[in-house]
């Protein structure tokens, strides 16, 4: 079975850390609390150059084994970012990891929630 990474945008305010809601058991997890973006493994490796770009702009820490929040006020930047990227991503399967991470901060930006990265 292949390995898939997420990425989650709560869609309310959650009063406790975001992790304990994922972070539990398949049968337990509270999914209907975000909306869910899950790329294969594979997927998300033509993604990192990107991730390395918001680490170095944006004073994150998305890393594999690591789980991160990108705070919705830095969400208009990630986005900006990651767009500078878009004709580096020429293979069919970074054209289709770029657009879910695309469709990931844009529905952030529409709902104005963070962007919760679960790899």
């Amino acid at each position: 079975m292949e390995r898939y990474d997420e990425i989650f945008i709560p869609i309310h305010d959650l009063n406790d850390d975001w992790t304990i809601y994922v972070n539990t058991d398949p049968e337990h997890r509270q999914l209907h609390h975000f909306v869910q973006f899950k790329m294969f493994e594979r997927e998300n490796e033509t993604l990192w150059d990107i991730y390395s770009a918001f680490n170095e702009k944006l004073e994150t820490l998305i890393d594999r084994y690591e789980n991160e929040e990108l705070p919705a006020g830095k969400v208009d930047a990630a986005i900006a970012i990651a767009e500078s990227f878009r004709n580096k991503k020429t293979g069919e399967l970074e054209k289709a990891a770029f657009e879910k991470l695309m469709q990931a901060l844009r529905k952030a930006k529409e709902m104005g929630k963070p962007v919760y990265f679960w790899f």
